[in-house]
């Protein structure tokens, strides 16, 4: 009997990976090209989102992410960018959508913060949906 090897892929169906995003691109699909149409993203400040004043007051603070794809042999192309404003220091996790449905690579980054003040554990969570 002859068993054929299959490729593991880094995204596993219905395991999300998340990824701690900087002010430096962070690459996401680790090099494999993935089709946009498999894959839920969202962004998930897993500390919260807020500045820290000195006496220890939490206020409003904000956070922009964006995601770039690049289709094989293209350039990146900016496909989803977005602020948050939050004061707080519970996780919060929200759904966005990329479009399209080519086999991309996807990248993400956040805004710099002007201040050291600023809470801002942002990461970029990606799954691939389980097969139908």
């Amino acid at each position: 009997m002859e068993q054929q090897a299959v490729a593991e892929s880094k995204f596993p169906a219905g395991r999300a990976k998340s990824f701690l995003l900087d002010e430096d691109w962070i690459e996401i699909t680790l090099g494999e090209l993935v089709d946009l149409a498999d894959f839920e993203l969202g962004v998930c400040f897993q500390c919260g989102l807020a500045t820290i004043t000195r006496d220890g007051a939490i206020r409003p603070a904000t956070s922009e992410v964006e995601v770039q794809v690049k289709r094989d042999g293209g350039e990146w192309a900016s496909a989803f960018k977005n602020a948050w404003t939050l004061g707080s220091l519970d996780t919060h996790e929200e759904e966005i959508k990329v479009p399209g449905e080519d086999m991309v690579l996807i990248r993400a980054r956040k805004s710099a913060q002007p201040t050291s003040d600023v809470r801002d554990d942002v990461a970029l969570v990606a799954r691939r949906r389980a097969l139908a």
